[in-house]
């Protein structure tokens, strides 16, 4: 085993090469046995931007006109499958295959972000191979590439006290730039892209003005995306907002029928009752009222009947706490017509719910060395895993919200496992010696 760990330790890119082939081969393999997940919201719009050039109408069942209910990235991205590839079942596939692209690259990144962390790919290369258990074939969300690209940016801007000072600025625009594109993609990524631009920061303060220059130049990057898409929401809605779905995901999330995570909400109609995408009723408030009004309505709303039935809000909220680190097992009640690819598609997420299970536990040991040890990085990891989740704690849980997170409890994970690997030989190798 020590020879194992040294030669990954000395052959790091051949090592991610055969974790890229390995995330590859899983990944088809997952396909073929279940078929992939659809978001119905991103390829609605998708369709829209394709076929009628406007980023407007998500919803199912009305066409409620422009919206901001979801980030515009992603269904641009699918719309560019669409406009591409002409026979209806392609962009589809298209966005299946480059998911599976996307979570192999991601694969292959984990043990050089290790290198980052603790100096060390073998972390890396741990965290890797729980990855290939866990990753989501998601075509119809941004899941796989906003780990992707969070995993990337980190990386990226990490290099910069290597550079030669010419190169800093287009470094740090070239960094502010995918952080841009990942707000666009995910905005609650700012949660972990702010987080880390802080530690840079500090890292670098014995040379503040660098710091400065760098850090600044990358939020002022960043920035001009974000405020590029608020100023269209203010022209297309009438208000400089980055999303306007909070309102009605926290209404349909806290009512009188509510239950703790999105699997079972759908399954009692609860969820179809209570949101614009399957609701008649509220599409056709949202509709004339507005996206914005609406949302602020439907948050006052929540407020009151949190006010109302306080209790019941507090089962709800600790259910989700819990669930999002450790994801609720759902059951399919046999009878009630489902076709056979959603009792396999549940089956299969049951299993990466007690993989993430494993992985959050085994994060805790190894958060708690990394603060013994004093590892740089762990105050970055400690406040981007205190303050991601709260926002998910009060909404219906549901295993994708986990991923933008994931990767840090992956990396914790393999942290403790290598050390209690390379603890062990080492006791094993003063045993033999006495």
């Amino acid at each position: 085993m020590k020879t194992v760990l040294g030669w990954i330790r000395t052959h790091q890119a051949d090592v991610s090469v055969l974790l890229f082939l390995a995330a590859g081969m899983i990944g088809v393999f997952i396909l073929v046995v279940c078929p992939a997940e659809q978001g119905d919201e991103m390829m609605r719009l998708a369709k829209n931007i394709a076929e009628l050039g406007t980023f407007a109408n998500p919803f199912s069942v009305l066409a409620t006109g422009p919206t901001a209910v979801t980030p515009p990235l992603y269904p641009f991205m699918l719309a560019g499958f669409m406009k591409l590839l002409r026979v209806s079942s392609w962009p589809v596939a298209a966005a299946v295959l480059v998911s599976i692209l996307v979570n192999a690259i991601t694969a292959s990144l984990l043990p050089r972000i290790s290198v980052v962390f603790y100096g060390d790919a073998v972390p890396g290369v741990i965290a890797s191979i729980l990855w290939l258990a866990v990753m989501p074939v998601m075509p119809g969300w941004d899941t796989s590439y906003t780990v992707m690209g969070l995993i990337f940016f980190c990386i990226l801007t990490s290099s910069f006290e290597d550079l030669d000072r010419s190169n800093e600025a287009r470094l740090a625009a070239g960094g502010g730039a995918i952080a841009g594109l990942l707000a666009l993609l995910n905005p609650s990524s700012l949660l972990i892209l702010l987080p880390w631009i802080g530690f840079l920061f500090w890292r670098t303060r014995a040379d503040l003005p660098r710091a400065l220059k760098y850090c600044g130049i990358t939020l002022a990057v960043l920035c001009v995306f974000i405020v590029g898409w608020c100023g269209r929401n203010y022209h297309q809605l009438g208000a400089f907002v980055v999303r306007t779905n909070l309102g009605m995901t926290l209404y349909a999330s806290n009512n009188d029928c509510a239950e703790s995570s999105l699997m079972r909400e759908v399954l009692s109609r609860c969820y179809q009752t209570h949101h614009p995408n399957n609701s008649v009723r509220e599409a056709e408030l949202l509709r004339s009222l507005g996206e914005v009004q609406y949302d602020r309505n439907r948050i006052a709303d929540t407020e009151n009947w949190v006010k109302a039935k306080p209790a019941k809000f507090l089962k709800l909220t600790m259910a989700r706490l819990l669930q999002f680190w450790f994801p609720a097992v759902e059951f399919l009640p046999n009878g009630r017509g489902l076709p056979d690819s959603m009792y396999a598609w549940v089956k299969l997420q049951n299993i990466v719910a007690r993989v993430i299970w494993m992985i959050t536990a085994l994060s805790f040991p190894g958060l708690f060395l990394m603060a013994r040890r004093r590892e740089p990085v762990t105050a970055f990891v400690l406040v981007v895993l205190a303050f991601y989740p709260l926002m998910y704690y009060v909404v219906v849980s549901d295993m994708r919200y986990r991923y933008p997170v994931l990767w840090l409890s992956l990396l914790a994970a393999g942290y403790f496992i290598s050390d209690v690997v390379g603890g062990g030989l080492s006791r094993i190798a003063v045993a033999a010696q006495t």
